[in-house]
């Protein structure tokens, strides 16, 4: 081996002991991981049964909402509090049928650091619009907060998928 053969070794040798695997392993067990993926699941069937009591259960008091169904300002979807915009949803609900309205989760990406979690999920939602029944594909970010061992929502902002709204009219 020749001197420069082995220079270019130690010198890769040095810079793998400088290269270190970065651990994202989140904080937090399995069991909250659990608790957390539970919840979302409630959201999303409180939500299209129309169980509203049970839909505020799973936020803090001082929750906000920002998402479908809720009134739009000219910047689009404003942050409201939880109680407001339940209270909207179910207006504007009120009096259409079970097929008009529904929320499933198609993918979750869950995150946890100690006593905060965030969930991205992709949700397909039918939506009553203009007399008719569009379904879109959603965006949404919950905000969660463990607080005496009791997780919770609080807040949840949701946006139109990237596909736009409409996926397809019934």
């Amino acid at each position: 081996m020749s001197r420069l053969h082995r220079v270019a070794l130690c010198l890769g040798l040095l810079a793998m002991a400088e290269c270190r695997v970065e651990d994202h392993t989140p904080t937090g067990s399995r069991r909250d991981e659990d608790a957390v993926q539970a919840l979302v699941a409630g959201y999303a069937r409180t939500f299209s049964e129309r169980d509203w009591n049970g839909a505020r259960a799973l936020f803090w008091s001082d929750a906000s909402y920002s998402g479908p169904l809720v009134p739009i300002t000219a910047g689009g979807h404003q942050a409201v509090p939880i109680d407001f915009a339940l209270g909207a949803i179910a207006r504007r609900l009120e009096g259409l049928g079970l097929q008009r309205f529904d929320v499933r989760v198609l993918r979750t990406d869950f995150r946890q650091e100690g006593e905060l979690a965030g969930v991205w999920m992709t949700t397909r939602r039918r939506l009553p619009v203009a007399g008719d029944v569009a379904e879109a594909d959603w965006i949404e970010h919950l905000v969660l907060r463990r607080i005496d061992e009791e997780w919770r929502i609080l807040s949840v902002a949701a946006t139109p998928g990237p596909r736009g709204v409409a996926r397809e009219r019934r």
